[in-house]
C-alpha cells in the first residue's frame, strides 16, 4: 500500500474501518453460541477492541470536496467473502483458529506495512491511531494464540483451511 494520494488514504482508512466493524460483528456474534468460557470472554472483549479501532479510523477519515473513495462501506469482494465464510464457522476450535491463526496475522501484517509507509508529517494523526491499533492487535493475537494452542484439533482445522484459502484468494486488504 502506498499512501501517495488523499483518495488512496481515504480508501485504505475506509477499508480498515469496514474490516474492524466486521470483526466486531463476527466476534461479538459468536459470544452467545460459544460454550467455552475463556473463548467466550476473549470474543466478547476483543469484539469491543475492534469497535474502538473502527472509531479511531473514523476520526482520521479525510473530508474534502471531490474526494473519490468509491464504496467506503466494505473491502473488496474477496475479503468480504472470506469474512462471511469465517462468520459461518460453528465450532470454537474452528473459530479460534480462523481468527487467531489466519485473520489477525494477515490483518496485523497489512497494518504494520501500512504504518511503515505512512508519512510522519502528513499522516501524523493516522500514524498515532494506527499505532494504537497495531499494539492492540498484537496483544489480542498473543491472547488468541494461547487459546488456539489449547484447542487445536489434530490433523488441522477446517476453519483455518476455509478462511486461509479465502484470504489467499482475496489478495491484499489495503493495496
Amino acid at each position: 500500500m502506498t499512501s501517495g494520494t488523499l483518495d488512496h488514504s481515504a480508501r485504505a482508512i475506509a477499508c480498515a474501518r469496514w474490516l474492524e466493524l466486521r470483526c466486531f460483528e463476527i466476534l461479538g456474534g459468536w459470544v452467545p453460541s460459544t460454550a467455552e468460557p475463556e473463548a467466550k470472554l476473549a470474543f466478547a472483549r476483543q469484539s469491543h477492541h475492534h469497535a474502538w479501532h473502527a472509531d479511531l479510523f473514523a476520526r482520521v477519515f479525510p473530508v474534502a470536496s471531490g474526494l473519490d473513495v468509491g464504496p467506503a462501506d466494505r473491502a473488496h469482494d474477496g475479503w468480504a467473502g472470506a469474512l462471511d465464510r469465517m462468520e459461518a464457522l460453528t465450532t470454537t476450535p474452528d473459530r479460534l483458529t480462523a481468527v487467531f491463526a489466519v485473520l489477525l496475522p494477515a490483518k496485523l501484517a497489512a497494518y504494520e506495512r501500512w504504518l511503515l509507509e505512512l508519512d510522519p508529517v502528513r499522516d501524523a494523526p493516522l500514524r498515532r491511531w494506527l499505532g494504537f491499533v497495531v499494539a492492540d492487535e498484537r496483544a489480542d493475537l498473543a491472547e488468541g494464540r494461547n487459546l488456539v494452542a489449547g484447542v487445536h484439533p489434530p490433523g488441522g482445522s477446517p476453519g483455518r483451511t476455509a478462511v486461509e484459502v479465502a484470504l489467499t484468494d482475496a489478495g491484499p486488504l489495503l493495496g
